[in-house]
């Protein structure tokens, strides 16, 4: 082992990181890679990682670290570097020259695990990348390399893939991000992620590497449809992966899994088929991912609404939809009594348990998507009042949703005055919670003051 590295696995990138980042700050950037947010007080969490998807034991282990790809491994790193703190990036153009040179070593490392990147010939594969080095050397007859076998993915480079769409999409360049997120997908579909195999029978004890393996692929998957549902509403487009497809056991809860080896195949949780709706706990999968279903049915009932032939019954639909919203919100409150929390407490937010600040923004995003049930989702359209949707009933349950929503942020940013426990996320959602006090702002000159409606909005400024 590489003297200050304390992690073996990554002592296949060490050589190509000695021009920017010592063995030490490597492993310090993987730890971050690893950490949860508000793990502990002044800890350094990256807000591009939703979820690590992989055991932090497994990677990190000093003596039998799990095999993971160097591309993964140099993903880690390259998102961590974005954000991290320390002295090496307080030197003016630092962080900018090591990011970059993670993105290249990246890309490098890609070259022969993308499937783009190959071609199927007689004979075997061949790389397209050779016929761009055959013309830059001025010889485009040159005979290219054959290899018997093509590209081998595994779950690792779904992941790669991932990583790299969040980064990307929370950048300034927020379209390039959707070259690697296709190719998630397709990764996704390719494997059969998103069903799981018929068993005939349960894993055999013992059999723990199996579970992971089986485990890891569920929870990769999860967290693409979670982000799917995220990015079609932050792009304005459909979903990719229908529920329809989605026979998938729903992911262990957080503490059992980051602690697997305690538990046999036979004293694993029960679970279900398909996309939960309710929250559980305060793993991503378990807060998360049931919001994320719901808005799936939001954004589908939408693109049917506006569909120019096909016609529905709208008014059951919102009904199913207003039904799975209250069942979630009240599996929060019933999550918190279990647990023994009280939402009304009001701490500091490096003292706030991690449970009160999931819960906080859970009750925050539930009513957001009640607002986006009912409301308009483009602000020009809305405020230009075409059609009968401000005297309608639903104008009045999104009124009073939006209204609720500021009054819930007001409670998040007095437990996380930064609101730095998902920012990546929570910035659409503040959108569309605040769109129609527009409407109210535009409108109070001519109606009058409305003290609701002043306060909601200067608790949106705050959050903004």
């Amino acid at each position: 082992l590489a003297a200050g590295c304390r992690f073996p696995c990554l002592e296949p990138l060490l050589p190509h990181l000695k021009s920017v980042l010592s063995p030490e700050d490597a492993c310090s950037l993987l730890e971050i890679f690893f950490t949860e947010p508000g793990e502990s007080a002044g800890s350094s969490h990256s807000p591009y990682v939703l979820s690590p998807v992989l055991r932090r034991s497994a990677v990190l282990d000093p003596i039998k670290p799990r095999p993971t790809s160097p591309a993964l491994l140099a993903t880690m790193l390259w998102c961590a570097a974005h954000t991290a703190n320390g002295r090496l990036y307080y030197i003016p153009g630092s962080r900018a020259r090591i990011v970059d040179h993670l993105y290249c070593l990246v890309m490098s490392l890609l070259q022969r695990l993308d499937p783009d990147n190959w071609r199927r010939v007689n004979g075997g594969w061949q790389l397209e990348n050779d016929c761009v080095s055959a013309l830059d050397a001025g010889d485009p007859d040159r005979a290219r390399r054959t290899f018997g076998t093509g590209p081998t993915p595994t779950v690792d480079d779904v992941l790669t893939f991932v990583i790299l769409t969040i980064v990307i999409s929370g950048g300034e360049y927020k379209s390039d991000c959707l070259k690697w997120w296709n190719k998630a997908l397709r990764l996704i579909k390719h494997f059969g992620f998103h069903q799981d195999p018929l068993r005939t029978g349960q894993p055999k004890r013992g059999s723990l590497q199996i579970i992971e393996e089986q485990e890891e692929q569920r929870r990769a998957f999860w967290l693409v449809y979670a982000l799917d549902r995220h990015l079609a509403v932050s792009h304005n487009r459909a979903v990719y992966l229908l529920d329809a497809e989605c026979k998938v056991l729903t992911p262990l809860p957080e503490s059992c899994w980051q602690r697997l080896h305690a538990f046999t195949a036979d004293t694993l949780p029960s679970r279900t088929y398909g996309p939960p709706t309710v929250i559980s706990g305060t793993g991503l999968f378990e807060y998360f991912l049931p919001l994320m279903s719901i808005l799936g049915d939001i954004i589908e009932f939408r693109l049917w609404r506006h569909h120019p032939r096909l016609k529905f019954d709208e008014h059951a639909v919102v009904r199913d939809i207003d039904i799975a919203l209250t069942n979630c919100h009240q599996s929060v409150s019933e999550w918190l009594r279990e647990v023994g929390q009280t939402a009304n407490a009001s701490r500091p937010s490096s003292t706030t348990p991690r449970a009160e600040v999931t819960m906080a923004y859970a009750s925050y995003i539930i009513k957001v998507l009640f607002v986006m049930l009912y409301g308009e989702w483009d602000a020009t359209s809305m405020l230009e009042n075409h059609g009968d949707w401000i005297t309608s009933a639903q104008f009045s349950e999104c009124a009073s949703h939006s209204i609720a929503a500021a009054q819930q942020i007001s409670y998040v940013l007095s437990i996380d005055p930064e609101l730095s426990f998902m920012p990546y996320l929570v910035g659409i959602y503040l959108f569309h919670g605040s769109l129609v006090l527009l409407l109210f702002a535009e409108r109070m000159p001519l109606v009058g003051p409305n003290p609701s409606v002043e306060e909601a909005c200067e608790v949106i400024i705050r959050a903004h």
